[in-house]
């Protein structure tokens, strides 16, 4: 079953009303596929099957299932047909891992779009490794030695007006539920699109949900020729708890 956090209920009550639904056999629809099931399903239909990373264009290219396409959940609605045009064949989505939710909304728009026989990848791509199938990686990001700072840092740099740019990578509609003060927002999927808007002469610290994402984003943004970027250690998830405690008196 997709495990989706609290923290982006709002995105599903947003976007979707389609709840996911729980395994079934694959010849079942819809329902959730497990590695092996998808392995089997690519073998015997491989010509008709539509796999669907939907990460961001980033995170896809550097490291997916053999033979994907790259569909952020956040595009389903507005570009899945001209990536699958045949509406009975079988789509099937997957993300990162087991508690990642992106899948999850993907799927639930493609039924909304009419396609019958559509799938979510029951771990995500963990799950693939795990069962011992490759991955491929069409442009790999190199990592970076990003300093992590932790948000009594990052709060302590933003109290004295310090030269640093707050860029948080979280969806739009999460970013306009809560965000640091002074945050800019360039949603994850967007940023291999727009961080040319981004200026050079900054420290830029990077912010996303819970600290899975902003390394990446950091070491693209390093390899796009920024020379000053920082990551928040356990994103927004931890900000959000230091400035409980702060309220608090309780400060560790």
């Amino acid at each position: 079953m997709c495990n989706i956090p609290k923290a982006v209920i709002v995105l599903i009550l947003l976007f979707f009303a389609t709840a996911c639904v729980s395994e079934k056999p694959v010849d079942e629809v819809p329902g959730e596929l497990p590695a092996t099931g998808l392995f089997r399903m690519v073998k015997a239909e491989a010509e008709s099957v539509v796999l669907i990373n939907t990460m961001s264009d980033i995170e896809c290219m550097d490291h997916r299932i053999p033979g994907s396409l790259c569909l952020p959940c956040e595009e389903v609605g507005e570009k899945l047909g001209r990536l699958a045009r045949d509406k009975e064949a079988p789509v099937v989505f997957y993300c990162e891992s087991e508690r990642c939710y992106r899948s999850c909304l993907a799927a639930a728009e493609a039924r909304k779009l009419g396609y019958q026989r559509v799938y979510t990848l029951k771990g995500g791509i963990v799950a693939w490794k795990e069962a011992g199938y490759g991955t491929e990686s069409p442009d790999r990001i190199p990592r970076q030695d990003v300093y992590s700072i932790r948000p009594a840092e990052a709060g302590s740099w933003l109290a004295k007006r310090q030269n640093i740019l707050i860029l948080d990578i979280r969806p739009r509609e999460v970013f306009s539920q809560g965000r640091i003060r002074g945050a800019v927002n360039i949603p994850m999927h967007e940023l291999h699109r727009r961080y040319g808007d981004i200026p050079q002469n900054q420290r830029i610290c990077v912010v996303d949900q819970n600290g899975s994402q902003s390394f990446l984003a950091a070491s693209y943004l390093v390899r796009k020729g920024f020379g000053d970027v920082v990551r928040l250690l356990g994103g927004m998830d931890r900000w959000e708890q230091y400035q409980a405690g702060s309220k608090s008196g309780d400060k560790t």
